[in-house]
Formats: structure tokens, C-alpha cells, sequence
């Protein structure tokens, strides 16, 4: 799914939809359409960045938006593309790396959400990638993203939580590397339903923790104008404890 770890999701991709349930995709897409209807802006093509399994791309298509679907996650993107052939929406899905990342034609928005970003693991990689949704975008075009700040506000020991039901028995351990600004996630488990051999799984993700002055230095390198930065799903700006941070950016 994310940005940078194209061997993770393998076997966990099948279980990812359960695990993201509570997510409310329609409630994001309709803030961004909020945040772009504030800045008097026109948008009829979209790019959703590290898009998993299409849930955060739907709605796009479902309200009428020229739509893709970027993901470096095989797994991720073919049960993306089995879902959209079942709800008939038309939406390409590639398979591209954020940094490197490729349209066949430019779009008026740019959204990353669930943290894609964080799985960049330095300010290089992350310039890169900016630079490549800039190169992607229209005159005028926006650039919405979140980046997660949780791990600021959460325990830092190695906490041991645990899921067993029907589909699986996993358990994640995450702690937050503060000389690396890291939090990473060890996942490990057996998937039910597939034979023995084959059902047990180990995963390590990583997430850089950006500084918000960080990332506005990054994004005016390449050209972007700033237009704010915001709690999730508010208007409001973000403090020390603010989980998520929203950033908006256009293309002038």
C-alpha cells in the first residue's frame, strides 16, 4: 500500500479492508471538496496516492471525477481493480513508486490520505516525491495530503496488542524511535483460511514523523504555494497534539 514498502501487504493485503473498516472515505473526500470550494478552486481529474485497495478512490469516481489510483502494493491494486469491475466504476490503476510517479495526463488534484507520505523515510525521498505530484499536476492544481503525528502523543514502550478472530491471530508490537523520528510497527501472525506453510506472515512498517516546518520547506522547493495546514476534517490549525495534520498545496 504505502509509499515505500512494496514487500508489505503480501498476505495481509486480503485482510486490510477488515482492518480499516471504521475508516469514513465519503467523509474525506467530502472535506477535500470543502477545502477546495474555500480556495475557489475547479477540479475534474483526481489522483489518489497510495490508494491500497481502492476504498479511498471510490468515491471519487462514484461522484462523477476523472479518477486514478497510485499504489506501489501488486496485492493492494489487483483487489482495487476487482472491486471497481464489480461497483462498474472506470478507474486506472498503476502500479507506480510516489517518487517516480507517472500520469499519461496531468490532473487538478492530488490526495494522499491514511499517512502515505510517512512511509518515506527521509526528507530526500519525500522531496522527490512532491516533486513528482508537481509535475503531475495542472496550472492551478491542489495538493491535499495528511501526515501522521500520533506517535508524539502515544507511548513510546514496546506495547504488545493482540486480534483473534475468524479470519486471523495477529499481534503488533509499535514503538516510537525518537533519534530516527520512526515509529514502527512489527505485525506478525497466521491467516486462517490458507493452508499451513502458507498462513503465517511477519511485517515490519515504518513511519518518519515530519515536522511541519519541515514539510512547508519541502513543498515550496517545488514551487508549491502554501495555502494551510489543519487539523483533519477541521478548518482549525494544528497544535503539539494534533494527530493528524492536513496539508494544502497548489500549483501556481
Amino acid at each position: 500500500m504505502k509509499a515505500d514498502c512494496n514487500l508489505n501487504y503480501v498476505k495481509l493485503a486480503p485482510l486490510y479492508d477488515a482492518f480499516m473498516e471504521g475508516i469514513d472515505y465519503e467523509g474525506w473526500v467530502s472535506y477535500v471538496e470543502e477545502i477546495i470550494a474555500k480556495f475557489g478552486g475547479h477540479v475534474h481529474k483526481v489522483a489518489d496516492l497510495a490508494c491500497g485497495t481502492g476504498n479511498s478512490t471510490f468515491p471519487w469516481a462514484l461522484r462523477g471525477y476523472r479518477t486514478w489510483g497510485i499504489d506501489l502494493s501488486a496485492e493492494m491494486l489487483k483487489i482495487a481493480r476487482m472491486k471497481a469491475e464489480e461497483k462498474q466504476l472506470k478507474i486506472e490503476f498503476l502500479c507506480q513508486d510516489l517518487r517516480r510517479m507517472h500520469l499519461e495526463e496531468p490532473v487538478n488534484l492530488a490526495v494522499c490520505f491514511q499517512d502515505g507520505f510517512n512511509y518515506l523515510l527521509n526528507p530526500g525521498d519525500l522531496e522527490k516525491a512532491f516533486k513528482a505530484v508537481y509535475r503531475n499536476l495542472t496550472k492551478e492544481g491542489f495538493f491535499i495530503f495528511d501526515l501522521n503525528y500520533l506517535p508524539r502523543i502515544v507511548s513510546q514502550d514496546n506495547e504488545i496488542s493482540f486480534i483473534d478472530d475468524d479470519r486471523c491471530s495477529m499481534a503488533w508490537r509499535s514503538r516510537f524511535l525518537e533519534e530516527e523520528q520512526v515509529w514502527e510497527i512489527e505485525v506478525k501472525g497466521q491467516i486462517k483460511k490458507l493452508p499451513a506453510g502458507e498462513n503465517t506472515f511477519y511485517e515490519k512498517h515504518k513511519e518518519r514523523i515530519y515536522e511541519t516546518g519541515e514539510v512547508w520547506s519541502l513543498l515550496t522547493a517545488q514551487n508549491f504555494t502554501i495555502l494551510g495546514t489543519y487539523q483533519a476534517f477541521t478548518f482549525d490549525p494544528p497544535h503539539y497534539q494534533t494527530s493528524k495534520i492536513v496539508f494544502v498545496a497548489q500549483k501556481i
